[in-house]
């Protein structure tokens, strides 16, 4: 967090001085923001609040194909800048309660108001949109960047099934231990091949994909007659079926959108270069 300290020399239209008073505007936020507005809104709002005393920073802009571009980057660290005029707003407001009750209400509570409201005439926003992508399959990102074990198209990091057999990664345990060391992944045939990695986990013959026998996407459900475990984990049956199931493929991607703001002029804050904060959301693909 930072403090900034204006000092001013002149009066403006909510406080009364005289030529040399200096006030001091602490703009000590902790540069967390959240949104107001989705897809079908004509505005969006990137806001920050603090409630002692309860004041508000936000940034109105309109909800165009810019905006999607920052909510939606095609690379992770594109950056977009828009020019502060009549349709993008930085705004700094005190309030009587909690901004929190007014920002984003459509009906703002009727017990709080706004007691001053400053606007920058002038300035640039400044948006950096990174983000993250991850399958969540237990593999940590990292060590999933190179290759594309079943040649689906997928890159592992955004595949939740790396080797291709309809049996999640994750369930494949590939980390035993959860800590993040794939050593201790399991090799139910001993082929030095993890299971995540491996298209015959039980070395039989028949691929894990065809031991699908009620063709239903989960192969641990599927037992030879008075067998303990699943048939692509037994290797005393072979059974090969015809199988039409393929399991879609999800990933998360985790963005963060960073926000400067630069030659601004609120009257009562005047900067070269102010950091908003960042804005963090998720989206499942």
């Amino acid at each position: 967090m930072r403090s900034l300290l204006i000092l001013l020399f002149c009066c403006n239209l909510f406080l009364s001085c005289d030529d040399g008073d200096v006030l001091d505007v602490e703009l000590d936020f902790n540069k967390s923001l959240t949104r107001c507005g989705d897809a079908a809104s004509t505005n969006y709002i990137l806001y920050d609040t603090k409630e002692d005393p309860s004041e508000s920073l936000t940034l109105l802009f309109p909800n165009n194909a810019q905006a999607d571009r920052i909510f939606n980057p095609v690379n992770s660290g594109d950056m977009e800048t828009m020019a502060l005029s009549n349709s993008v707003s930085f705004i700094y407001r005190t309030y009587t309660g909690n901004p929190n009750d007014y920002i984003c209400q459509d009906i703002p509570d009727a017990s709080v108001s706004v007691n001053e409201n400053y606007e920058s005439q002038s300035g640039t926003a400044i948006f950096i949109s990174t983000f993250i992508d991850d399958d969540n399959d237990g593999v940590p990102n990292d060590l999933e960047f190179d290759g594309d074990s079943d040649g689906d198209g997928v890159p592992n990091y955004k595949d939740s099934d790396d080797d291709g057999d309809n049996v999640p990664t994750l369930n494949e345990k590939p980390d035993l231990n959860n800590d993040g060391d794939l050593s201790d992944a399991q090799d139910t045939d001993g082929d030095g091949t993890p299971d995540y990695l491996d298209t015959d986990d039980d070395n039989d013959g028949t691929l894990t994909y065809f031991e699908d026998e009620n063709n239903n996407g989960n192969l641990f459900d599927d037992l030879a007659t008075g067998a303990a475990v699943a048939r692509f984990l037994d290797d005393t049956v072979s059974n090969s079926f015809a199988v039409t199931f393929v399991r879609a493929n999800e990933y998360t991607r985790t963005i963060k959108i960073n926000v400067t703001l630069e030659n601004i002029d609120l009257s009562i804050l005047a900067t070269d270069s102010f950091e908003l904060g960042t804005y963090e959301d998720s989206v499942t693909y």
